[in-house]
């Protein structure tokens, strides 16, 4: 949108530049007629060589006119910069997805690997496992539930830490998180925390079903 407004601005700027050299041109073609018509009736009955001095041929195109040359070439360089600027934002965006994909695989510590669900009784018990695809955790990783019922509606939530209390670059790690006295359960998910606050993980497991 930003480039929109600067390109419609930069050719009207332009258009308006080309206009006023163009009407400057003119009103000075005008006077410059008139001057003639006025010389011409002043001599009127002299020789026809006196007579050929006034009747030159016009100057065509740009000759004798700097200023609508100046606005011409103002115009042209002006839509020469909105065009290479143009071309050169046309990659831009897919590069800044790119950039912020990176950013943001980069800042995905875990990855889910896998997880199933079990049913005992009133109770429901998530299992799983992660690798850490970021740097050593500091500190305890929990793994945290929530189940939701079949409209919608938040229902109750479980945490365990996992398995093994740290995990290095490149480890993985089961978890398993039971909520007991949880009878209607239409969905739930998964969310890893520390003391600190949620740890971003990202979802390997349909990946995983592709490859094998």
């Amino acid at each position: 949108m930003f480039l929109l407004v600067v390109t419609m601005s930069a050719v009207a700027l332009a258009l308006a530049a080309a206009t006023y050299a163009w009407r400057v041109a003119h009103a000075d073609r005008l006077r410059s007629d008139a001057r003639v018509a006025a010389l011409a009736a002043a001599i009127d009955g002299t020789s026809d060589e006196t007579t050929s001095m006034f009747a030159r041929a016009p100057r065509s195109g740009l000759q004798g006119r700097p200023i609508l040359k100046v606005g011409v070439g103002f115009a042209m360089a002006v839509l020469v910069i909105v065009l290479i600027a143009m071309s050169g934002d046309r990659h831009t965006p897919a590069a800044d997805r790119a950039q912020a994909v990176q950013r943001t695989e980069s800042t995905q510590s875990l990855e889910l690997l896998s997880m199933r669900h079990a049913r005992t009784g009133d109770n429901l018990t998530v299992t799983g496992l992660v690798r850490n695809r970021g740097d050593a955790a500091p500190e305890s990783i929990a793994a945290v539930v929530f189940v939701f019922d079949r409209d919608g509606g938040f229902v109750a939530s479980g945490r365990a830490p996992l398995e093994f209390s740290g995990i290095a670059h490149g480890d993985e790690s089961p978890f398993q998180v039971t909520i007991p006295d949880v009878k209607d359960v239409g969905r739930y998910k998964v969310s890893f925390r520390t003391e600190a606050g949620i740890v971003p993980h990202v979802d390997r497991r349909a990946t995983l079903q592709v490859s094998n």
